[in-house]
């Protein structure tokens, strides 16, 4: 019988590796040139895009912990419709190695991008599928749909921001989230901080997370260090490290997958943009 999660796992590192090959032997004008004569050029006229790798020590989705070693890959294109306005598309996979039930994931979603002047906002429905499940080994629901909302601005008393609020309508409840970031020009690379904090509605992927299952609440802090170095024109590596605090809506949940209230986590990820 065919293992499927270690064909997950090869389809990542697979991708993965065609990714580092692409970026290192490639640059934007190439990619460009060969999107062009694959799709046409009226296709790819005004297209930019980025394909990223990336490794993880710990895998936490708004505060949730899935497993440990986790690798994944992803591809967001982006092409402008007119002035201010922007049409994206994306889609990643996933996979979680150790430390917890046997997971993997990919997502694809489309959106409408409107830079207006004071801010950008973005429009998104993204639909997710659970290859062994939500729980993991083969539980729980098998997919996730939802629609969101985003404002993003590069000067918030002094920083970047972002606000956020996301509706799941496989289970009918919501998520909002926040952060700030700020980052240091230090020549090939920059020193980057950055802090997010999330809160659920309705039960947003909540139950077993506390002693009353509260509906509403905060469900966690992150808190980031990152250091992006350019590599080539079009190819940055990012280390990064971080710590995942749970609030209430997650403590029991993460507490029961063998989690501290507070978890500190790294990795790595490689993008090539074009």
């Amino acid at each position: 019988m065919l293992d499927m999660r270690k064909l997950h796992t090869h389809y990542t590192l697979g991708l993965i590796g065609a990714a580092m090959v692409a970026g290192t032997t490639s640059s934007s004008a190439e990619i460009e040139s060969l999107l062009g004569g694959f799709i046409g050029e009226e296709v790819t006229e005004g297209l930019s895009g980025e394909v990223s790798i990336g490794y993880d020590t710990d895998y936490y989705y708004r505060g949730l912990f899935f497993g440990g070693d986790n690798v994944w890959t992803g591809v967001d294109l982006s092409k402008d419709i007119c002035e201010g306005l922007t049409f994206n598309v994306g889609a990643y996979y996933l996979d979680t190695v150790t430390d917890g039930p046997t997971y993997s994931e990919s997502g694809i979603s489309t959106g409408l991008s409107w830079d207006s002047g004071f801010g950008t906002f973005d429009a998104a429905f993204t639909f997710f599928r659970f290859f062994d499940g939500f729980d993991g080994d083969g539980f729980g629901q098998q997919d996730a749909t939802e629609l969101s909302l985003t404002y993003s601005t590069e000067d918030f008393y002094g920083f970047s921001g972002y606000g956020q609020f996301v509706w799941d309508l496989r289970i009918d409840a919501g998520y909002l989230e926040a952060g700030i970031a700020q980052s240091v020009d230090l020549g090939v690379a920059s020193f980057d901080l950055s802090a997010a904090i999330g809160y659920s509605i309705d039960g947003y992927y909540t139950a077993g997370a506390t002693v009353n299952d509260a509906e509403n609440g905060f469900t966690h802090v992150l808190l980031s260090a990152a250091l992006p170095i350019q590599l080539l024109d079009n190819v940055t590596l990012t280390p990064h490290i971080s710590v995942n605090i749970s609030l209430e809506s997650r403590d029991g949940i993460n507490e029961g997958l063998s989690q501290d209230d507070a978890n500190l986590f790294g990795g790595a990820s490689l993008a090539v943009t074009f």
